[in-house]
């Protein structure tokens, strides 16, 4: 597991919950970052524009809070690198890849494209016989449900659906459309 820079941690924050809005203490305990170093963090991913900032008045104090800016293609970029991170670094797809011995892995839909929310799940092509397998560990993990597609179903799957996996990244094998 590669160890992650306290940027990447803050960052972190508002991709596991890009709807939520974030206050400086609230970020430092939940990144067990000290809060100077947090404020430096935000202001540099303010300027990246991968978060805003927006002043709450309470009383005659001033609190700045922080969102995700999930519109910015540029938050979308450094989603995606942060999901395929936290997915890999999981162990997910090496649990598959040995409990199923699939020909090839996918991954497709809104956890790929870098525009999942809190309540989106992982969506994976796994192209095999159908068995169950349990993943509540990798689940609460990424915090996300993890929705495995098999092979035997491929057929009954609605063109879009279809294409989706097809554009999708492939994590493990090679995938063959036709």
């Amino acid at each position: 597991m590669l160890q992650k820079c306290s940027i990447w941690i803050v960052a972190g924050a508002f991709f596991q919950e890009p709807t939520r809005e974030h206050g400086l203490l609230e970020l430092s305990r939940m990144t067990k970052i000290a809060h100077t170093s947090v404020k430096k963090h935000l202001e540099t991913l303010k300027k990246e524009g991968i978060i805003s900032e927006r002043i709450e008045k309470k009383g005659s104090r001033a609190y700045p809070l922080y969102k995700a800016e999930q519109e910015s293609n540029v938050f979308r970029d450094y989603k995606k690198i942060y999901n395929f991170a936290e997915l890999i670094g999981s162990g997910i797809i090496e649990h598959i890849k040995n409990s199923l011995m699939p020909k090839s892995i996918a991954l497709f839909g809104s956890y790929q494209k870098g525009e999942d929310i809190e309540g989106s799940d992982v969506d994976l092509f796994v192209e095999t016989e159908q068995k169950e397998i349990d993943l509540s560990r990798f689940e609460k993990r990424l915090k996300r449900k993890v929705q495995l597609h098999f092979k035997d179903n491929f057929r009954k799957y609605p063109a879009e659906l279809k294409n989706n996996i097809i554009n999708g990244a492939v994590l493990e094998g090679y995938l063959e459309a036709f």
